[in-house]
């Protein structure tokens, strides 16, 4: 019953969380080495928990670590964000487990580099327009100030 209830918001939930992190996510991504993925076309994106952007650190002039510091330092919610790579648990490379054990690469570089580089910022569930803006204006500050945080 109560999770029917809440299915029945899914929808609207979903359109204020999205809308809110494109508010936020289209005027970051115009700062210098930061991006976000990028969905196809014809797919839908929602978020659940983080939205996370990603640091080009060479072109954002400034390492992950100095970028979450600062703007941490600013009163953003924000990290350095790494999550578990599937292909490392050591489930997969045991064969007890496993009809037919699965071939696990080394490395998946695309995993790797995203783990480097992601930054996490909270999905804000209820609509929070000054807030989103605090955000940004947040970020564009840390930005105005990259060349300093790229010495320390």
């Amino acid at each position: 019953m109560i999770a029917q209830c809440q299915l029945e918001k899914l929808p609207e939930n979903n359109k204020l969380i999205v809308g809110q992190i494109r508010q936020m996510n289209d005027r970051l991504t115009e700062l210098p080495g930061l991006s976000e993925q990028a969905p196809r076309a014809d797919i839908e994106r929602v978020y659940y928990a983080v939205n996370t952007l990603f640091i080009d650190e060479a072109k954002a002039g400034m390492s992950r670590e100095a970028c979450v510091k600062a703007l941490q330092a600013e009163g953003v919610s924000v990290s350095a964000y790494v999550y578990t790579l599937q292909h490392e648990l050591q489930l997969y490379h045991e064969a007890e487990w496993w009809h037919h054990k699965p071939t696990i690469p080394d490395a998946l570089p695309g995993s790797e580099l995203a783990n480097r580089t992601a930054i996490a910022i909270p999905c804000f569930t209820k609509a929070v327009p000054e807030l989103v803006d605090q955000y940004v204006k947040a970020f564009e500050k840390v930005w105005a100030h990259r060349a300093q945080l790229a010495s320390v």
